[in-house]
């Protein structure tokens, strides 16, 4: 059988994220980077003090957040993965909201300074219009999957389900209709006792 994971306090203090470095950091990988350091200080500043080093501790741990961690320090030296970043603020102590919300400021400042660059899947989808929210009901309504439609139209697939509530609900009641009408039509067999008990 095998083994089940437990996230548990350990794992979430640890870096443990297969797939790259957080992707609100797209913009850390250009030459210019550190105008939004540079913005987002001066946005700190206003109207209170920062305290002694902030600057080179803001570019510690974006370095960090980039880099592919090993996990030696947790008996695993021959595993590499990243920091998310929740798991870097816990493992560091700091309070995780307030970290996250640091690096969402800095990523709205790379989206105003780097407007062209900016990767389609950080980009803001706008309201559905009339037309695309008919077109997705209808063919979610024709059987195509609701990821898929998600994935098409920049969405959650949480919100195409509460947008195709009645489809699904029409769906359903389809399959059921389906189903039985398969029930009516199968043959029953018939049971035979074996002749002699065992």
């Amino acid at each position: 059988m095998p083994r089940k994971w437990i996230r548990n306090r350990a794992w979430e203090r640890q870096p443990h994220v297969k797939t790259g470095a957080p992707p609100s950091l797209w913009w850390y990988r250009r030459p210019d980077k550190y105008r939004v350091v540079d913005a987002y200080l001066e946005q700190c500043k206003r109207g209170r003090a920062l305290p002694e080093g902030f600057r080179d501790d803001l570019v510690h741990w974006l370095q960090a957040l980039s880099d592919l961690q090993s996990l030696k320090a947790w008996g695993k030296p021959r595993t590499w993965r990243y920091w998310s970043i929740p798991a870097y603020a816990l493992a560091h102590k700091m309070n995780p909201k307030t970290f996250c919300k640091r690096f969402r400021e800095m990523e709205e400042i790379a989206r105003r300074l780097f407007s062209d660059s900016v990767p389609a899947s950080r980009k803001q989808r706008g309201p559905l219009t009339e037309a695309e929210k008919i077109s997705i009901r209808k063919r979610y309504l024709q059987g195509e999957d609701c990821a898929a439609l998600a994935q098409e139209f920049g969405l959650k697939s949480s919100h195409v389900g509460l947008l195709c509530r009645k489809e699904k609900a029409a769906r359903r009641t389809e399959q059921e209709a389906k189903a039985a009408k398969e029930n009516e039509s199968a043959p029953m067999q018939e049971i035979v006792e074996p002749a002699q008990p065992f």
